[in-house]
């Protein structure tokens, strides 16, 4: 077979084995001088990596935009030092490891509006979806409103089982407002499921103190936060957004 067929045939086997970047890849090689320099091993390294490359970008990225962040481009290294706001760096620098999510334990970050604590929670979202990790991304009264709609269609046990799942839950807004019963006993149940094996990110303005208050008061509050606080790093945002502007 002249060279020409035999190349177009591997290309062509490539694709149909849903191979296409090593396709592509293999294909400009072949039609550069870059080939002659590489001996076998060489050339089957470099498409498996650009091949593999291109798959785990692509999985990020379909991760991340499942997760559904408020804010998408958030990122650890656009995190801006500032004196001011008092945060234990060693902290910091140990949740970028990720080991709080091996570990099973919770993140708490609690700040004034514009601390930046949002953009930190969806940041170590990201980091955690970079890392191979599922996250979901949800204002607290939002994830009250899919309990309450899930329980009226009769899935709410399913998608209480699909929020038990999530490597990573991180739940914004956490007690902005006070709670109803029911509300009480929805959020107990997310966090019983979710307490023993997983890891969940509380972004909150309210100090822990007033948690208790805004959750009854009641037999309920204590068991709630009972599954948050004691296996749990916290931090305390101060000043303005830590969101460097990227125009």
């Amino acid at each position: 077979m002249p060279a020409k067929l035999e190349h177009d045939a591997m290309i062509r086997k490539l694709r149909e084995m849903r191979l296409p970047i090593m396709a592509d890849e293999l294909d400009h090689l072949l039609n550069s001088n870059q080939l002659s320099k590489m001996n076998t091993l060489e050339v089957l390294r470099h498409l498996i990596d650009e091949e593999y490359t291109n798959r785990k970008n692509n999985t990020v990225h379909r991760t991340i935009k499942k997760a559904k962040f408020s804010d998408s481009r958030a990122r650890l290294s656009e995190l801006l030092p500032d004196p001011e706001r008092e945060i234990n760096l060693s902290v910091i620098e140990q949740l970028k490891t990720n080991q709080y999510i091996h570990n099973r334990k919770n993140v708490i970050l609690l700040g004034a509006t514009g601390s930046g604590k949002s953009f930190l929670g969806n940041a170590l979202g990201i980091h955690a979806c970079e890392a191979g990790y599922t996250v979901k991304y949800v204002r607290m009264i939002e994830l009250l409103s899919d309990l309450e709609i899930n329980k009226l269609q009769g899935t709410y046990w399913q998608f209480i089982k699909q929020l038990a799942k999530l490597d990573l839950l991180i739940i914004d807004d956490f007690l902005l407002s006070s709670t109803t019963q029911q509300e009480q006993q929805d959020l107990m149940e997310v966090m019983e499921k979710r307490s023993r094996d997983r890891s969940t990110i509380f972004c909150s303005q309210m100090e822990i103190e007033e948690w208790h208050r805004r959750l009854g008061s009641s037999a309920i509050a204590d068991s709630v936060l009972d599954r948050i606080i004691p296996k749990s790093h916290q931090l305390i945002l101060k000043g303005e957004s830590m969101r460097s502007k990227i125009d």
